[in-house]
């Protein structure tokens, strides 16, 4: 069993502030708190593809933060 750190980091990818969740957890499952960490909420959510849900997205644009996510793709 293993471990994933989840980072928040300012517009230029300086860290400021981490969260860990054991590895075999879902990535989005770092997200609610993620997202209320920041004094000021974000202009862009930028993540992969772990955090590409429909609860998160329609969050984020309820918040009115662009989401930059990777979308997952399913095989033709």
């Amino acid at each position: 069993m293993g471990s994933r750190s989840h980072c928040l980091s300012d517009a230029l990818g300086r860290p400021l502030a981490f969260i860990l969740t054991g590895g075999e957890a879902a990535d989005c499952m770092a997200y609610n708190a993620l997202i209320d960490l920041p004094d000021r909420a974000p202009d862009a959510f930028l993540a992969d593809k772990g955090y590409d849900a429909d609860a998160i997205r329609a969050d984020l644009a309820e918040r009115t933060i662009k989401a930059v996510i990777r979308a997952n793709q399913t095989a033709v």
